[in-house]
């Protein structure tokens, strides 16, 4: 498994590295508003603005989830579909108004019409039973009632935050079978510690007499987990004389990993007050809380929905990873994405998801210099440079002046499709980070012109696109607008559609940012994506999965044959070998056969099941997938 994911991302990487270029799309250089004419109950994904906002009549099934107030008095709204007491999956709807409360964009996507197919039959106990029998007990759970537009189908969306991992499921609520499995964990890359001095908010604990990272505002906290591989827990950092410099060792004790964990965190804060009023992460005051030395030798950070976990590196490729304002940032802003759109961790979802933590990071580190926070430090558009060794010859781990310089597409003819890393999120987020980079900077694709990192990669109309530059101030908040107000599934045309949409008087040079990195005008917005598989507890012949079956699916198929001693005649068999299974199964859930690979020829015969009724459950994994199998007849035997 760890061999294959390799492999794929060593394809984008021979990808980034082809001297061959890659001819562009028509350019649209002349922009249009992403605005529908259908202003009462759309259906799908939209954007409005100008007149089409302000007539948008908010559908009779929205609820408001929760409200922001930017500076100048302007507001912003979420709004959840519902049907009956089920959220609808990517059915969000953002409503920002001026401050005399006249709406001035709407983006998001309804389905109107949608009811139920299925029942509710399972508990939400009896749902995390399912998760739990699958993925194990711990962590703490989160458990809601959901409906998919795609299907109509009722299911409970279960999550465990632990250590490093956070495991998502699909239950359906009327069988329990698992129509989607993924790992929610928003992850980080870098190395290093600068080793500078900082002022830092701590407070005097009275019965010990020990100074504690902990500000004295309780919006701050960080934890030394102790190099244990668990993230539950952890010993409130302290020290004797408020002088944190014990720094003999990089593992736990030592001081600077917290230091710079705190600090960043309170820069973090005081970025999203100062610039988009926000009210910490979830703009309701919510504690940062940092856990430094996670494990032994972990290279990584990350968020897992409840606080931020950073590795101590292994002091010879990677060093801690709190060292560096943008990654701290980065990782940060994850948790503002989870309290606003909530993009989904996977494919192009995904990829905006890490972009906007890359645009807000980097973003932050302009904050800082501006008023003298980070002064061992210099803003750019690398994303981890001040976490690597000094002599390293490539310092950062992405750039967004020029993604391709570490192997990312800076345009959507290069977009990555496989499935390693969650769909190539890390990997195509520089699409959006060059179009963030260009609305800043002006100019034109960097992956036209041969430079000292590569040849060029891309050739036609859209290379002639030469993009105006907005500035910083005005870019961040075109973009936060924007990507905050997404549907949860959102994909590249999504997001150009909703910063079109935000961006007022600017919106002919957001559009020709998206045209420079080959999102166009006319472009198709993302529907919600489909599960892997369905099963079905009632199916009928022919019995069949998706052709080809999608990753990380869990369905099974019950047959009632009406009599006992019947076998499954398959037509079909194609999975992926020694990864993905189909088991055949009785009435009792026995499993009387498993498959994997491919059977080739006219057809056979499953084993002969004892009872008069008989399952098929497929299984896949998060890499390859095949055709699955189809079932034609069954044969008394």
């Amino acid at each position: 498994m760890q061999l294959r994911s390799v492999l794929a991302l060593s394809a984008a990487a021979i990808l980034a590295a082809a001297t061959g270029a890659t001819t562009a799309g028509a350019s649209s250089a002349s922009s249009q508003h992403a605005a529908s004419s259908s202003v009462t109950a759309p259906s799908g994904s939209f954007a409005l603005s100008g007149q089409a906002a302000r007539d948008f009549v908010l559908p009779p099934n929205m609820q408001k989830v929760r409200t922001s107030t930017y500076s100048g008095g302007r507001t912003w709204t979420r709004y959840q579909q519902m049907v009956g007491d089920a959220t609808v999956f990517g059915g969000q709807i953002t409503i920002i108004r001026s401050a005399s409360g006249v709406a001035q964009s709407v983006i998001g996507a309804h389905f109107p019409g949608l009811k139920a197919k299925n029942s509710v039959k399972l508990t939400k106990g009896q749902a995390k039973s399912v998760v739990v029998a699958k993925v194990g007990a711990e962590g703490k759970w989160r458990n809601a009632l959901r409906i998919d537009p795609r299907t109509a189908r009722l299911f409970y969306e279960v999550q465990s935050i632990r250590n490093a991992a956070r495991p998502v499921r699909w239950i359906d609520t009327a069988t329990g079978a698992t129509t989607k499995a993924f790992n929610a964990l928003a992850h980080g890359e870098g190395i290093g510690v600068k080793g500078d001095t900082k002022t830092i908010d701590t407070t005097l604990n009275g019965g010990t007499g020990l100074y504690e990272l902990k500000s004295g505002d309780g919006r701050q906290e960080t934890y030394d987990l102790q190099n244990k591989s668990s993230t539950a827990g952890g010993v409130l950092m302290t020290d004797a004389d408020d002088v944190w410099n014990f720094t003999r060792v990089l593992r736990s004790p030592s001081q600077p990993a917290g230091v710079d964990a705190h600090y960043y965190a309170n820069v973090v804060d005081d970025f999203y007050g100062d610039t988009f009023n926000r009210d910490s992460i979830d703009d309701n005051g919510m504690t940062i809380i940092s856990k430094v030395h996670f494990a032994n030798h972990y290279c990584n950070a990350f968020w897992n929905g409840a606080f931020m976990t950073y590795g101590d590196g292994d002091n010879r490729n990677c060093l801690p990873l709190s060292g560096g304002l943008d990654v701290d940032s980065h990782e940060l802003t994850h948790g503002v994405t989870e309290f606003t759109s909530n993009l989904i961790y996977q494919n192009e979802s995904g990829a905006l998801n890490e972009a906007f933590s890359d645009m807000m990071g980097n973003t932050t580190e302009f904050y800082a210099d501006a008023n003298g926070l980070d002064p061992a430090a210099e803003p750019d558009w690398l994303i981890g440079e001040d976490i690597f060794a000094p002599d390293s010859a490539t310092p950062g781990f992405r750039n967004m002046g020029d993604p391709e310089q570490f192997g990312d597409p800076s345009h959507y003819s290069r977009l990555f499709t496989g499935t390693a890393d969650n769909g190539g999120v890390h990997t195509n987020s520089g699409i959006a980070n060059h179009a963030y980079y260009l609305t800043v900077n002006g100019g034109s694709n960097a992956s036209c012109t041969a430079n000292a990192f590569h040849g060029v990669l891309l050739t036609g109309p859209d290379c002639a696109v030469v993009v105006p530059a907005l500035g910083l101030g005005r870019t961040q908040h075109i973009f936060y607008d924007g990507f905050t107000s997404l549907p949860e599934f959102a994909n590249f045309c999504d997001a150009r559609n909703g910063t079109i949409a935000v961006a007022g008087d600017d919106a002919a040079s957001i559009g020709l940012t998206w045209d420079a990195v080959g999102v166009h005008d006319g472009c198709t917005p993302a529907a919600p994506p489909p599960p892997p598989c369905v099963g079905d507890p009632d199916a009928q012949l022919p019995i069949e999965s998706p052709h080809p079956y999608g990753n990380m699916g869990d369905c099974t198929w019950t047959y009632d044959n009406g009599t006992a001693g019947f076998s499954f005649h398959f037509t079909l068999l194609d999975v992926e070998k020694n990864f993905d299974y189909v088991y055949v199964k009785d009435g009792n859930g026995t499993i009387l056969a498993t498959y994997t690979g491919t059977k080739h020829g006219p057809g056979f015969d499953g084993p002969c099941i004892s009872t008069s009724t008989g399952s098929i459950q497929l299984t896949s994994d998060q890499s390859v997938t095949g055709q699955g199998f189809t079932v034609d007849a069954v044969n008394p035997c």
